[in-house]
């Protein structure tokens, strides 16, 4: 009895060291997947936008809600690349325009500057439970827009920069919010580390 006792104290003391052992929010060796929810906005092609169904080329970019999904892998102590994909929609305006769906995909680069300062600094900034970062999106995508009299397959596209923040109440499970311009205009949901 007294040597599992010492053998479950030992356990105990071993797992909160290697706990405090991860001492930053993101790290070279992170691992993240996220899942959102807002708006965005996509850049679409098409002829057909507002019952104007004539060969001018017409382009628009409706902000639609969106579940999204993002994963993001360290490739540096505060570089992170990773994709977004994810399932969205909005309903018409009028003019003969009833809505879309739309399946996104592409890429992001995120900057984890709170990362940088907090290796800079001398004082606690809570690191380990905070992560801001700025960063880029790209990517590309189908859209199904539904008319009054049609149903269309619409190709879009997105880009653009985003900032957000990461805090982590748990090691392994935080919430996350984005603001910005493309994949999410903005978007609020739960991150995981892997």
């Amino acid at each position: 009895m007294k040597k599992i006792l010492s053998l479950t104290i030992v356990i105990f003391i071993v797992a909160i060291s290697t706990e405090s052992a991860s001492a930053q929010a993101w790290e070279r060796h992170s691992k993240v997947i996220a899942l959102g929810f807002g708006a965005s906005q996509f850049f679409h092609i098409d002829n057909y936008y507002y019952g104007q169904a004539n060969n001018a080329r017409q382009w628009y970019w409706p902000v639609t809600g969106q579940i999204n999904v993002q994963g993001e892998f360290g490739v540096h102590d505060y570089v992170g690349l990773g994709f977004t994909t994810g399932v969205g929609g909005r309903a018409g305006l009028g003019y003969g325009y009833a809505g879309e769906i739309n399946i996104p995909m592409g890429m992001i680069v995120n900057f984890h500057f709170y990362q940088l300062i907090a290796n800079k600094s001398s004082k606690n900034i809570h690191a380990d439970k905070l992560d801001i970062y700025a960063g880029l999106n790209a990517g590309s995508g189908l859209a199904i827009t539904y008319y009054s009299n049609s149903t269309r397959l619409v190709p879009l596209a997105f880009g653009g920069p985003h900032v957000g923040l990461r805090y982590y109440p748990i090691r392994k499970f935080g919430l996350n919010v984005e603001l910005g311009f493309g994949k999410s205009i903005i978007n609020g949901g739960f991150v995981f580390k892997l």
